[in-house]
């Protein structure tokens, strides 16, 4: 057990030193031995967890979830489901602004496209995807979002939005806040979600 313990331990603080070198030094310019060096471990010890570079790029998706996750669980739920939405599209623009660098955020979008393999990016099992579907089905529930277009439709539009504006960010090497923009835009995107009255 305290050996199972010490092994999730080094995982996380190979992920945390991974993490601040790519905010520090950048994606493209941290090497695997400025990360096992920081991360105090051997090669053995970085190579048992991870088998490259950008796996530990790929990891960012559960610590963004972790923290959506967090934000929901704190979310007053009898909120109307669009001002929910809205304000889980603001948590998610804002923590991004002042987490992630837009160059890291730009490396895992380009590790995503070149792969060619959306397995974190797309996939429908993802917490944050599952969330924005379960929302939009309790709002189409209660009436309070429109019912001609189906729960995946819809949340591919607020998935597509919210990625498009993130993207926009990453090309423009953060020249904007993100959170507000991406908040703005929402707005406007909410009122295509809402029922005819």
């Amino acid at each position: 057990m305290n050996r199972e313990k010490e092994k999730t331990g080094l995982k996380e603080e190979i992920k945390a030193a991974a993490w601040e070198l790519f905010y520090e030094k950048g994606y493209e310019e941290t090497t695997i031995n400025d990360i096992i060096k920081k991360a105090n471990t051997s090669k053995g010890g970085f190579y048992y967890y991870f088998k490259a570079k950008d796996e530990l790029l790929h990891s960012l998706y559960s610590f963004f979830d972790r923290e959506y996750e967090k934000f929901y669980d704190n979310m007053d739920k009898s909120l109307d489901s669009l001002v929910q939405l809205k304000q889980l599209s603001q948590y998610v623009s804002y923590f991004i602004e002042g987490n992630v660098s837009a160059e890291l955020l730009a490396a895992l979008y380009q590790s995503q496209l070149v792969k060619k393999k959306q397995d974190c990016f797309l996939n429908p099992d993802r917490y944050y995807n599952r969330l924005v579907r379960k929302i939009i089905a309790e709002g189409q529930e209660k009436g309070e979002i429109r019912r001609d277009m189906t729960v995946d439709e819809l949340a591919h539009h607020v998935l597509l939005l919210e990625r498009g504006i993130i993207m926009d960010w990453c090309v423009q090497n953060g020249g904007f806040s993100l959170g507000y923009y991406g908040t703005r835009n929402f707005d406007l995107y909410i009122e295509f979600m809402r029922p005819d009255r």
